[in-house]
């Protein structure tokens, strides 16, 4: 099951779907509590987990021959969606 790209592609697309659900509830803040809840849960979870993350995914780039700048912009935009499968060995650099 981990060894499949289609999850991983599919949860980078989850990740781009947070950070588009994020920006939406900046620029036009959510009304419905619920809503309001999930989405401060997200940047909690982003804002906590993004800097171990980089950790990781750091000497993970570096390991492969990837550029610092590189894996930084992937972590920030995909979390572990993008460097675990890479670890893995599911996708390429």
């Amino acid at each position: 099951m981990f060894k499949s790209k289609l999850l991983w592609y599919g949860m980078m697309l989850g990740a781009i779907g947070g950070w588009i659900f994020s920006i939406y509830g900046i620029a036009k803040p959510l009304k419905d509590e619920n809503l309001k809840k999930v989405w401060k849960s997200i940047l909690a979870t982003w804002a906590l987990g993004h800097p171990i993350e980089l950790l990781i995914s750091t000497r993970i780039g570096k390991g492969l021959g990837l550029s610092r700048t590189r894996t930084i912009a992937k972590t920030l935009l995909f979390g572990f969606t993008w460097w675990l499968p890479l670890k893995l060995g599911v996708i390429k650099k």
